[in-house]
């Protein structure tokens, strides 16, 4: 029994630690610093990519990035 115990406490552990860096990794401190700004959340990637296309032929900015952001993909732009 105490080695289900001790598994399962380093399970949640590690759940912790990831859900850290899961946060971190949503918005990083730095894409703000570099320009990059959240514009707006897609269920699927193809609609991120269809958006983030058409934002750098229509509006003129340089890069997007589609992220993963539960539930939706999140399209960031950077001027």
């Amino acid at each position: 029994m105490r080695q289900k115990a001790a598994r399962f406490g380093v399970t949640l552990a590690m759940a912790g630690t990831l859900a850290v860096g899961a946060l971190a990794a949503a918005t990083p401190a730095s894409a703000t610093a570099t320009g990059w700004k959240p514009y707006k959340g897609f269920r699927t990637l193809e609609n991120c990519v269809k958006a983030g296309t058409a934002k750098l032929i229509m509006e003129n900015y340089k890069e997007y990035d589609c992220r993963w952001d539960s539930p939706y993909y999140m399209l960031w732009l950077r001027k």
